[in-house]
């Protein structure tokens, strides 16, 4: 099989169409048209096949296209293994995170890292294509859903999620530092969209204590969302750093009762770090979600 040809194939799989593919490789219709026709004879399986003047995929085109993905992932990995060790060391790394994520804990950690460090480019990807991103160009991801049991994985540690108010706001002007779910639902809450994992955390949370919010407005950006918050239309949910002057307070499963008994949880949005087993760089990537760890441990334990 041809490289370029797997290429190919996988291109017209993720634009829709031939023509549309085309157009992205920069390469003329008939020709991208020969390139797949030729694969298809390599492979001795049919790939596509017209429906209403349309390629589509066939059962075994279908079947192959993980395959595919892999073989690229594999290929790309085999040649920059052979630049790493010519060179003697890692040049660059993408890693794939949510945009919180990017900027609340990847890009600060980014900046303490120094020119002996590879490299490493962020690339923007929502909860829930994190994993599925390694089968596109991605070194490693950091995720809050789970690993999956295929791939090698370190824990980061866990983000709060907190609740954000104007400082006018009754809970900053009192210099409270956490509310309660309770105190939570009676409120209007600005909080993201069932897209989002720290969504799922809220409302498992909701729902164990029994409760729900009275008044919410969906928004799946965490900047808009403190921006909201700080200019006093709602109380905000996101696990993103204050900014414009927005008030952060964590949330609690519960409140701490006149006995001053256990208030229960905060709740948090577990990290992890995740790679394919095998990779050429899973030493190098290790060493920094260590590193990644450490500094998020020393950043919540500091003053």
């Amino acid at each position: 099989m041809n490289y370029r040809r797997i290429m190919y194939f996988l291109a017209v799989v993720d634009a829709g169409t031939v023509t549309a593919a085309a157009e992205i490789l920069h390469i003329a219709q008939p020709a991208l048209s020969r390139q797949l026709k030729t694969l298809e004879a390599e492979l001795k399986i049919p790939l596509f096949e017209s429906r209403r003047h349309r390629l589509v995929l066939t059962q075994a085109g279908r079947a192959f296209v993980p395959v595919a993905r892999r073989l690229m992932v594999e290929t790309r990995s085999t040649t920059e293994a052979v630049e790493a060790l010519r060179s003697g060391r890692v040049a660059k790394l993408v890693v794939a995170a949510t945009a919180a994520s990017i900027r609340g804990f990847l890009a600060p950690f980014l900046g303490s890292t120094n020119r002996q460090d590879p490299l490493i480019l962020t690339r923007e990807t929502s909860h829930f294509e994190i994993y599925e991103s390694l089968l596109h160009g991605v070194d490693f991801v950091v995720s809050p859903a789970p690993p999956e049991a295929d791939l090698e994985s370190q824990p980061l540690g866990n983000v709060p999620l907190k609740v954000f108010t104007a400082h006018d706001h009754e809970w900053a002007a009192a210099g409270r530092t956490e509310v309660s779910l309770e105190e939570l639902c009676r409120c209007h809450v600005i909080l993201p969209s069932h897209h989002s994992v720290s969504r799922h955390i809220l409302d498992n949370a909701l729902n164990q204590a029994g409760l729900s919010l009275s008044q919410t407005s969906e928004c799946d950006d965490g900047q808009t969302i403190l921006a909201l918050s700080a200019a006093g239309h709602g109380v905000g949910v996101a696990t993103e750093q204050s900014n414009y002057g927005a008030y952060p307070l964590l949330i609690r499963q519960s409140a701490v009762d006149t006995a001053g008994a256990d208030a229960g949880p905060v709740l948090e949005l577990p990290l992890h770090a995740a790679w394919m087993p095998g990779h050429y760089a899973a030493d190098t990537i290790r060493s920094l979600a260590e590193r990644l760890r450490s500094s998020w441990r020393n950043k919540e334990s500091g003053p």
